[in-house]
């Protein structure tokens, strides 16, 4: 004869089941890394290759790489202004949309009241990513001068 057994006896043992197997197993919660508001080394790293195969680009002509290496400068410089800024970044974004979503019947010609202050922010954005790229080519310069320095003290 089979014994039939309630539901609800069953779902008790699988959540108890469910519990102690989740209690036993205990992982290491992994360590959030805060990333600083400055460049990290990977990014000064990409963007210094980033600027060499920019000048290759130019030298030889390839205006694909040239224009990888302009995204690839973009790309840096808004990811550290997302963090140095992230209000002003979160605007940013609002704004691009609103320029993309917008109609292309509606007269342009006709500002809209959104429109002053996304120039505004706008301007300010483009300020601080310029700002951000100068300082990582000071870094990238900073550096070079240290290797060409060492190279230059080890062979007197």
């Amino acid at each position: 004869m089979i014994k039939t057994v309630p539901i609800g006896t069953i779902a008790v043992a699988a959540a108890c089941a469910l519990l102690a197997a989740c209690t036993s197993y205990s992982a290491p919660i992994p360590a959030v890394q805060t990333i600083l508001p400055g460049p990290t080394p990977e990014e000064v790293a990409n963007y210094a290759t980033a600027r060499m195969q920019y000048r290759s680009g130019l030298a030889t002509g390839n205006g694909d790489v040239v224009a990888k290496a302009n995204e690839t400068f973009r790309q840096i410089s808004r990811e550290i202004f997302s963090r140095q800024d992230p209000k002003l970044f979160e605007a940013e974004v609002l704004c691009e949309r609103y320029r993309v979503a917008r109609p292309a019947a509606t007269d342009r010609s006709v500002p809209t009241l959104i429109e002053p202050r996304c120039q505004n922010i706008e301007w300010r954005y483009n300020e601080a990513t310029n700002a951000i790229r100068r300082d990582l080519e000071a870094r990238i310069a900073d550096a070079d001068f240290a290797t060409i320095a060492q190279a230059g003290a080890a062979h007197p």
